[in-house]
């Protein structure tokens, strides 16, 4: 494999690590934010939106939580 090549096959792997590891700190995020969600509506007896306004999750991922607390 000429130098070219390989220095763009390594690129491709770094950015393809940097994206895959983004994601899932991401993913991480989401289900501790879920779970601190479900905590509360369980322990003080909360509505979903109660527990989302507690933990001031964005308005833009309310609907997001909901969907995944269906789920």
């Amino acid at each position: 494999m000429c130098n070219l090549s390989k220095g763009v096959e390594e690129k491709g792997i770094a950015i393809g690590l940097e994206q895959g590891l983004e994601r899932g700190i991401e993913r991480g995020l989401e289900i501790g934010t879920l779970n601190a969600i479900r905590n509360l509506m369980e322990t003080l007896k909360l509505t979903a939106e109660q527990a989302m306004e507690a933990l001031k999750v964005p308005e833009e991922d309310k609907v997001k939580y909901a969907g995944m607390l269906k789920n």
